[in-house]
């Protein structure tokens, strides 16, 4: 059992003399010691991993690789979990962890199985890759992280942070004079990390820069360490502005600022007190400069944040209207059509589209339901609650070391309240989690012995990581034929059709139905006049995910073409029911109505569209084409 706050906290200390063999293994049996360098290796190491990883040579070089290293390394943790979990829940603290990670786990599973479209639910949206495999292995990490990082083993992370920090710095910087050795097709501002976006790259920085401090502030390190992460928190504080993305200088100056708020706490409590209540006061105005309230406006205020504040009326309807299960794990995208409101359409336009609420609360409350919602909240309120106790059980040094976990953790937590769970970031607020629970558990004052290892552990462990190892590859095979499929024109030669057909059969030949691969079958059947096995290919995607839209205009389209006006025009309304605020699919219906010879029934798409977009192009244009 954790030990009870003492009446007048006593500074730790790592120097404190041996105690007797009874002591050392009774303490053992509390704490559940075992050999833990190799899963802590795994553990660290493997979030690094994932947050640098890309590669090129596919169609989603960010998502899909940072994917397949999680669920690698996630279940190799898996295995290790499986043999040592019933040593450290003797530990209350661990105990409580273990019991809510399981929990979450398993409320999400619930939501997969009432998942609509099953695949994209495990494996998750494309281009995001947020399903329930990869929250799975974000809570493995979680638990590992709680089970295997302590006060004094914090040394070990901070090794791998600072060397992430002056990486992501120096490449963040040259991106920026776009000095890269990848040419990029911007689409935003040149600073991408590895993460492929400026935001996600600033939020990633910004964790990063509060750890870098913390590190740089610790004497406990030699001074070539600290002066390297100094360099790091200027660098990144740097690169962040560079990036645009402002959310990640606000989030880092949060975890900065609880760190000097704790050192000067240890200094003047009053002084403390009194700085925390002018901080609650400027976060508030920042927060309404940014909803573009008051005289921050100017300074904080971004069209961007308008945008998220459509992402999230579209998720609380998904809730309202789904509260139990939720949508689908990661089924946001196929059904923000129907949940999004005509301001949005209106806004930007019905063909930007979103396939997360930029909220990660929201995000799984709207796909997993209100049990996974708890589910969250309960796991992240147990972190919260362990980080106040071991700033509460700590003094001096020790307690600045645990303000810098806590920080870089606030970090991830605030900058997740607008933005969503790309791997490569929430990687770092699992693990962060994980050691607030773990470094609650006062460190032992003893050397820890080993307890014999099960043999079994390391084969388990290997299999299971070897599974998701083949797996990864025939995902990087299906992306790499993809990414290939993209370079090669359609033949127009009819000779070539046949070889041609071999190229786009290959992405969806290695036995994964990629939805997004599927589509794109489809369509190049239709380019190259094989329109049989185009409609074939398309109705059975439609059939295996009924809220595709884009595959059901694609399918009425090719029916146009074979004047299969009856099938055009049925799967015209079924697109216009799952996206109704959609004047483009509304406008077109009644192309496809008049072509059929249903002039009434054309004409009447004229008042649906100026129900709520009566100065839209596409409503001049309805008048134009049917108002005769």
């Amino acid at each position: 059992m954790a030990k009870r706050k003492p009446t007048k906290p006593q500074k730790q200390s790592t120097h404190a003399p041996k105690p007797s063999v009874s002591k050392v293994k009774s303490d053992q049996a509390h704490a559940g010691v075992v050999d833990n360098k190799k899963p802590l290796r795994w553990l660290i190491w493997g979030g690094v991993a994932i947050t640098l990883v890309m590669w090129l040579a596919i169609n989603d070089p960010f998502n899909a690789p940072k994917s397949w290293f999680l669920s690698i390394t996630g279940f190799w943790l898996l295995g290790w979990l499986a043999f040592n979990w019933k040593q450290y829940i003797q530990v209350s603290a661990l105990k409580q962890a273990t019991i809510l990670a399981g929990a979450f786990a398993l409320t999400l599973i619930i939501s997969w199985f009432a998942t609509d479209n099953k695949y994209v639910g495990f494996f998750g949206q494309y281009g995001r890759k947020t399903g329930l495999l990869e929250y799975i292995c974000l809570i493995t990490f979680l638990l590992a992280a709680s089970y295997l990082i302590r006060l004094d083993r914090v040394s070990k992370l901070e090794r791998s942070i600072v060397f992430l920090g002056t990486v992501l710095g120096i490449y963040g910087f040259f991106q920026h004079y776009k000095i890269d050795f990848i040419k990029w097709n911007y689409l935003y501002n040149s600073v991408l990390g590895t993460l492929g976006n400026p935001d996600f790259a600033g939020a990633i920085m910004a964790i990063l820069l509060v750890l870098n401090f913390g590190v740089a502030i610790r004497k406990a390190h030699q001074t070539w360490f600290r002066v390297v992460a100094g360099f790091n928190v200027l660098l990144l504080a740097i690169v962040i502005v560079f990036s645009q993305a402002r959310q990640g200088l606000l989030a880092a100056g949060l975890g900065v600022g609880f760190i000097v708020l704790v050192w000067i706490y240890q200094k003047n409590k009053r002084a403390a007190q009194g700085l925390a209540a002018l901080s609650i006061l400027g976060g508030i105005s920042v927060i309404a400069g940014m909803l573009k309230i008051g005289p921050l406006t100017r300074l904080f205020y971004k069209d961007s944040v308008t945008y998220r504040g459509d992402y999230w009326r579209a998720a609380m309807r998904m809730f309202i209207h789904h509260p139990l299960f939720g949508v689908g794990l990661d089924r946001y995208g196929a059904y923000f059509r129907q949940y999004r409101d005509a301001t949005q359409t209106l806004r930007r336009g019905p063909s930007v589209l979103a396939d997360a609420a930029h909220d990660v609360p929201l995000q799984l409350a709207a796909t997993g339901g209100i049990l996974v919602l708890v589910a969250l909240l309960a796991l992240t309120g147990l972190s919260l609650w362990r980080g106040i106790v071991a700033l509460r059980n700590t003094t001096g040094t020790n307690q600045i070391l645990v303000a810098i976990i806590f920080g870089a953790w606030i970090t991830y937590e605030a900058q997740s309240l607008i933005s969503l769970d790309n791997l490569g970031i929430a990687i770092w607020g699992y693990i962060l989690g994980g050691a607030l629970i773990g470094i609650s558990v006062l460190p032992q004052t003893q050397a820890e012995a080993v307890i014999k290892q099960s043999q079994a552990q390391p084969l388990v462990s290997g299999i299971l990581a070897a599974i998701f190892v083949v797996i990864s590859f025939l995902f990087f095979q299906s992306e790499s034929a993809y990414h290939s499929l993209a370079a090669i024109v359609p033949p127009t030669d009819k000779t070539l059709q046949k070889e041609y057909e071999g190229f786009v059969n290959k992405p969806v030949s290695y036995g994964f139905k990629e939805p997004s691969f599927l589509l794109t079958a489809g369509q190049d059947y239709s380019k190259v006049g094989d329109n049989a096995k185009a409609i074939t290919t398309l109705t059975s995607l439609i059939k295996s995910d009924p809220r595709y839209v884009d595959a059901i205009t694609a399918l009425s389209g090719i029916y146009m073409s074979e004047k299969n006006y009856s099938a055009a025009i049925a799967l015209d309304n079924k697109a216009v029911a799952l996206d109704p605020f959609n004047q483009t699919l509304l406008l077109q219906l009644g192309e496809d109505l008049k072509k059929s010879g249903d002039i009434a029934g054309a004409k009447s798409v004229i008042a649906r569209i100026n129900a709520f977009a009566p100065n839209s192009s596409e409503a001049k244009q309805a008048q134009q084409d049917f108002g005769q």
